[in-house]
């Protein structure tokens, strides 16, 4: 759910300024693309230098204590890079560019042993200079990604441009790369869209029932009364003997930086199978793997895995399941190689212990997919068809998708050519992917071909279901001149990470079209259950009924008047936010103020994150409510009591973009800005 984040070296930008940056940003794209690559090969050059040298100025010793004073740990694992201004858009951009010449230009030329300790070194450096994690944290990091980076930094064409294009993605920082850049072939058959889809059948209480449980994060290392406020990315593991008071971890789990003890995972399975006696389908869409990105591997991932998946088949035999990959499974995470690269950076190992797991509930013809890249499709019924796929390719932080763009193809190709056959055979689908294609960490091409394939088979496609984000939440599907054709429906997390109530979802589908006609939240509060603790087991109960509280709706029409309805009463909006956040009591403690709201609705309505013109036109709107309200409505709260646990700004809450100040590094003493910025282009993750 969280990244360690990439640019963290923007600290840098409340220094001094870099020669020749712009002062307003009013030229367009084009122009500030131009103005950057020319700053970066600028910085390359003295990157160069310095390393030449080895030696360390002044300034370098300077800026490092200011950075190393500027921030917690804990800040570069909270913010993201559609936080930050024009600004420190352009510093970021041109940076990247500098560090990726300078990483390009060394070490495809010194290959071996002494090239890949010389990375190594610079990236431990910095990240130890810098104070953005603890020895342990950087060390084991670097270690477990080295090989995949040298690999691909070795065997890529890629240049610095076109990499830190994908890498960040705004606007003015793209380019055009014909192997990056690519579209689908799509069957041209297809009516046009002139209205929004609007068909829905009538809730009738006979409907199929749909548990989608997401997002799991087990912890096996997980000790009630440790340290819950430790610097690491992942806490409530240690320090149980020293530990006491507001500091020390629940029982059934934490509001802060933690992850979910086997006991509460356990405890929400048993309630389910208690409290639902009808389940049809369940959808796993991902992330079974704990938020210890630094203490993964193979034999651990495995362990957790198998120990989920078999508890999941004990506890709801003769239920069919349809899982998906999150990003999490793998170790190193993130890392979905090709097939064709040296054994000890490739993921076969993932599927196939996936397949053999999954092998429980799937046909032995859906193999063949999942090892070749871990997404599979399968038919439960006549006319329905689950197409599960391992979306990973579009993630960001998936550093193979800087290896071959191109490569990303076969995969959305298959997901067309099985929606033609489903079209063909009257069968209604639901898709099933671990990353909404409109979060910022996905890529926009392949989101961009994806949501074509939405458009083009809207009347096939009931449903789409997502995870990651750890948000109850949904997505809307445009077509391309602007009706509404699908909903991807988001069902939160089992684990509390971060500032979350434990949560799953239970969708009632209308038998015939496979549609979603309502769905229903259960949550248990967590301040509650801690208060008690290990005596009793948690008060589960249902949060909500989207029909209740919103509209009874759930066509992309009806969701879509829902949005304009959110807009034009934010008390609407505000409820949709608190449920959201899972009525959670450090999120409630805090509220939703204007730029919450406004960030709030715009990632509704973004399934490409960039084509914002719905998202612009709802803004709009809702800025002009919001401008005439009389007093500031408080914001829908829980009775539950709040805890003391920090509630850290959450990249929802405040993705909008502000026009503050912005300094930034000179060119001489861009130094760090670089080596920070080759580590952090090792040691990115959600």
């Amino acid at each position: 759910m969280w990244r360690f984040l990439p640019v963290a070296f923007l600290a840098v930008t409340a220094a001094v300024l870099i020669p020749g940056v712009p002062q307003d940003f009013a030229a367009n794209d084009i122009v500030l693309s131009a103005i950057s690559d020319e700053i970066a090969q600028k910085l390359s050059e003295e990157y160069v230098n310095y390393y030449s040298t080895g030696v360390e100025s002044a300034a370098l010793r300077q800026i490092s204590a200011q950075l190393a004073q500027a921030h917690t740990k804990k800040d570069l694992f909270t913010k993201e890079l559609d936080q930050l201004s024009l600004a420190d858009q352009f510093v970021a951009c041109t940076t990247c560019r500098a560090t990726v010449n300078v990483i390009a230009r060394t070490f495809r030329e010194q290959n071996g042993p002494e090239a890949d300790q010389k990375l190594k070194a610079i990236a431990v450096d910095a990240c130890l200079r810098l104070e953005l994690q603890t020895a342990e944290v950087c060390e084991k990091l670097i270690d477990f990604n080295l090989d995949s980076v040298m690999y691909i930094v070795r065997n890529t064409n890629i240049d610095s441009r076109t990499f830190c294009s994908l890498f960040m993605q705004f606007n003015f920082c793209n380019v055009q790369n014909a192997d990056y850049n690519w579209t689908l072939t799509i069957d041209g058959s297809g009516a046009a869209v002139t209205t929004p889809k609007s068909d829905i059948p009538a809730k009738s209480g006979d409907e199929l029932k749909v548990l989608q449980i997401t997002d799991i994060h087990y912890d096996p290392l997980y000790v009630p009364g440790a340290l819950a406020t430790c610097v690491e990315p992942l806490c409530c593991q240690r320090h149980a003997d020293t530990t006491t008071g507001e500091e020390a971890a629940g029982y059934w789990g934490d509001y802060r930086d933690c992850d979910a003890p086997w006991h509460m995972i356990d405890d929400a399975l048993n309630h389910i199978k208690s409290t639902h006696t009808q389940i049809d389908y369940i959808y796993q869409t991902g992330d079974v793997v704990d938020h210890m990105v630094w203490g993964t591997s193979v034999a651990k991932n495995n362990e957790s895995l198998w120990k989920f998946n078999n508890r999941l088949a004990e506890i709801f035999p003769g239920v069919p399941v349809y899982p998906c990959i999150g990003n999490h499974e793998p170790h190193p995470m993130n890392l979905f190689s090709p097939n064709d690269v040296p054994e000890n950076i490739n993921t076969l190992w993932l599927y196939e212990q996936l397949y053999e797991q999954w092998s429980a509930w799937l046909p032995a013809d859906t193999k063949e997919t999942i090892l070749k890249g871990g997404y599979y499709t399968v038919s439960p019924k006549a006319g329905f068809r689950v197409i599960a796929l391992n979306n990973n390719d579009c993630y960001t932080s998936n550093y193979w998708l800087y290896y071959d763009g191109a490569d990303k193809i076969p995969q959305l190709q298959w997901l067309h050519d099985t929606l033609l056959a489903a079209e063909k055979a009257g069968e209604y689908v639901h898709i099933l992917a671990h990353i909404p294609s409109g979060d910022g960490s996905c890529w926009s091409v392949w989101a961009r071909e994806f949501s074509r394939l939405v458009e083009r088979f809207r009347y096939t496609i009931s449903g789409i279901f997502n995870g990651h984000s750890h948000n109850d939440e949904m997505l809307m599907y445009y077509s391309g001149n602007g009706h509404p054709v699908s909903i991807a429906w988001n069902g939160g997390s089992l684990t509390t990470y971060s500032n979350k109530n434990p949560n799953y979802r239970l969708y009632h589908v209308e038998e015939q079209s496979m549609q979603v006609v309502d769905h229903e939240t259960w949550i248990f509060n967590l301040t509650e259950a801690n208060a008690i603790g290990g005596s009793q087991t948690p008060k589960w109960f249902k949060e909500y009924d989207f029909s209740a509280e919103f509209t009874a709706d759930l066509s992309p029409a009806g969701i879509n008047t829902l949005l304009d309805e959110m807009a034009e009463n934010p008390n609407v909006l505000r409820k949709f936010w608190t449920y959201k956040m899972t009525t959670a009591d450090p999120k409630i403690k805090k509220g939703c103020d204007r730029s919450c709201l406004l960030s709030t609705i715009c990632r509704i309505a973004v399934h490409v994150n960039t084509e914002r013109a719905r998202c612009e036109e709802l803004q709009a709107k809702l800025t002009t409510a919001l401008d005439n309200e009389t007093t500031t409505p408080s914001t829908t709260s829980t009775t539950a009591t709040s805890t003391s646990s920090t509630d850290a700004t959450t990249t929802e809450e405040a993705t909008t973009k502000s026009s503050g100040d912005s300094g930034a590094a000179s060119l001489d003493n861009s130094i760090i800005n670089l080596a920070l910025a080759a580590i952090m282009a090792i040691m990115q993750h959600v």
